[in-house]
């Protein structure tokens, strides 16, 4: 991970950043800025440095649409704990974190 976007937050980005984005919602929102999705290893290694070093600043709960899907549903992963599972890709909605190289 080289890039990821600190201010996609509900302070900076204000309600879009928050839990109000469906898996498509959340792939055009990082595909308009130029980024992407993270796929889970990526995700969990995002949990992983948060957990070693507090003060690079990245989220510390939330549950994050991964870049992987499926018919009916997507991955997310828990910025809380690392764990990861799925919802329904259209109903359900989670945060987005675009990354970039």
């Amino acid at each position: 991970m080289k890039k990821w976007d600190p201010y996609w937050t509900t302070e900076e980005a204000g309600i879009w950043a928050s839990d109000d984005n469906s898996w498509a919602g959340a792939k055009k929102a990082c595909d308009d800025i130029g980024m992407s999705l993270p796929d889970i290893s990526k995700l969990q290694s995002i949990y992983k440095a948060r957990r070693k070093d507090s003060s690079l600043g990245l989220p510390t709960s939330g549950d994050f649409w991964s870049s992987e899907r499926h018919a009916w549903d997507a991955n997310y992963v828990d910025l809380f704990n690392g764990s990861t599972s799925y919802d329904d890709k259209d109903g359900i909605y989670h945060s987005v974190l675009c990354i970039g190289d």
